[in-house]
């Protein structure tokens, strides 16, 4: 088995287990024999006879630690988007899938089928193997867990959307099981967790940037010392301080182009909808959360939205959260602005310092992130491109990077180089020419994180993130500042 498969195999393996998914879900809706049946599993062949020609030989895809894997290939964008298929695939006790010449329309059926639940289905499989093969992975742990955890998380903003949508209440204590385990994995190893919320996808905008501001949040908390309920609390407040936005229409979230006014006076009522969400989910539970939800937009110095009377200022939960908010927002695509490089992020957030942003918070984030951001792309003064992996404590300017390319554009072995490191005449041996945005190299940031293979990045799908402008930023055209009040709800918990 080959642990190097051509990229074109691998986008092929994406299709399918997107195949896959559809067809599952396409089962669950219609009975047997119905046109979506149908249309489902046709696609599911096609794409397996694609995947075939691609790889030059039978394909093998695993599914380990909640993961999928073609070969020994992580496959990482399937592995965050499509959890209800990762947990069809262990509900069923599949951990291989070998597909063989000649896989036909009544094979898929029955796959399909037995993923659904319907045992006997098992039966009817002749050229889809099952769990012949074993998978020889590297040893867990480090980012391969917090892949996961940010795919349950996802999965877990999915699905609490739909009941909010539904009139029923979230899953909260799901949150907490959720952001306990990420504040684990984080305090164990915050670098790599920095690395992961480089994640971006439009086709998902506001659910990847709910996961990565909790990601950041509880990076931020444990480095200015929070408790560890503190951090927790605000931890369940930054996954869910978005959740609002399930009451905006839904062509708004995905309107292409500037928006209008009314349509900035929908998304400012968010905070109040999504603390009215969260409120009544768990009463008694989540004051402290409610009011991150409530305040991530009022500002250091209350000059946001909604007032909270007598200009008094938001609480230190809310804002933290503003803090990585901003970051997360400015550096993603947005449907009227692109995405800012991330060390420009950081420069517009010290010029908001003492307006928008606790100047206190915003020195514990340049701190933990550094001048040049964990997950940064930069070019060396020898021409050779690398990724930022560790900052150092005292010379932010001189990170730690793993390179990529070499002076020529070749892609060269991980080396990784130590920034700070001096001649032995004096002066730095290395030193960054400049900061690089991966969609200029076409990088897809998620595979190289999760499997060092440089790869294509995918094309985005979506309008971007539809966000609030930062303080500091011209506001986009059409905007204005509706200031919706935070009428009917209880008194908040603020200082948890």
């Amino acid at each position: 088995m080959n642990g190097r498969e051509p990229s074109e195999a691998l986008r092929e393996a994406h299709h399918l287990l997107r195949a896959m998914a559809a067809a599952l879900q396409a089962y669950g809706l219609y009975e047997a024999g119905h046109p979506g049946r149908v249309a489902a599993a046709a696609e599911v062949e096609a794409r397996a006879v694609r995947l075939r020609a691609a790889l030059g030989r039978d394909p093998i895809l695993f599914l380990a630690r909640r993961s999928f894997y073609l070969g020994l290939t992580l496959l990482a964008w399937p592995s965050l988007s499509f959890h209800r298929l990762a947990e069809a695939f262990e509900a069923a006790g599949i951990e291989s899938l070998e597909l063989l010449p000649g896989l036909d329309r009544d094979d898929v059926d029955a796959l399909v089928r037995l993923l659904a639940g319907e045992e006997r289905a098992r039966e009817e499989l002749s050229r889809i193997l099952l769990n012949r093969a074993t998978p020889e992975l590297p040893p867990g742990g480090g980012l391969a867990e917090l892949l996961q955890s940010y795919a349950q998380g996802l999965e877990l903003l999915r699905e609490a959307a739909s009941r909010l949508l539904a009139g029923r209440p979230a899953n909260v204590e799901a949150a907490r099981r959720l952001t306990e385990h990420l504040a684990e994995r984080i305090a164990a190893d915050p670098a790599q967790a920095l690395l992961l919320t480089t994640v971006k996808s439009y086709d998902e905008y506001t659910f990847h940037h709910m996961v990565n501001v909790c990601v950041l949040a509880i990076a931020l908390a444990q480095a200015v010392g929070l408790d560890h309920d503190r951090v927790i609390t605000l931890g369940i407040g930054a996954l869910l301080h978005d959740v609002g936005k399930v009451r905006v229409p839904q062509e708004v979230l995905q309107h292409q182009g500037k928006l209008d006014e009314e349509q900035w006076r929908l998304i400012q009522r968010h905070p109040v909808d999504g603390a009215g969400l969260v409120f009544v989910t768990s009463r008694d539970l989540l004051h402290p959360a409610a009011a991150v939800v409530l305040e991530h937009h009022v500002g250091f110095d209350a000059s946001g939205y909604p007032p909270l009377g007598g200009g008094r200022p938001p609480s230190l939960p809310a804002r933290l959260v503003s803090v990585v908010d901003c970051f997360d927002a400015v550096t993603s695509k947005r449907p009227y602005r692109a995405a800012e490089e991330r060390r420009q992020a950081l420069a517009l957030i010290q010029a908001g310092a003492g307006r928008g942003f606790d100047p206190r918070l915003v020195r514990a984030f340049l701190r933990l992130v550094g001048l040049f951001p964990v997950g940064s792309l930069v070019q060396l003064s020898t021409g050779e491109v690398a990724v930022v992996v560790r900052n150092h404590e005292r010379l932010l300017a001189r990170p730690t990077v793993r390179l990529l390319l070499d002076a020529s554009g070749t892609p060269c072995d991980p080396e990784e180089r130590d920034l700070s490191l001096e001649r032995p005449g004096g002066g730095y041996r290395w030193d960054v020419a400049r900061s690089i945005d991966p969609a200029e190299l076409g990088i897809d940031m998620l595979q190289l994180l999760a499997s060092g293979r440089l790869e294509e990045r995918p094309a985005d799908e979506g309008p971007g993130l539809v966000h609030e402008p930062s303080p500091g930023e011209p506001p986009p055209p059409g905007y204005v500042e509706a200031h919706p009040v935070a009428e009917d709800l209880p008194p908040l918990d603020r200082e948890a």
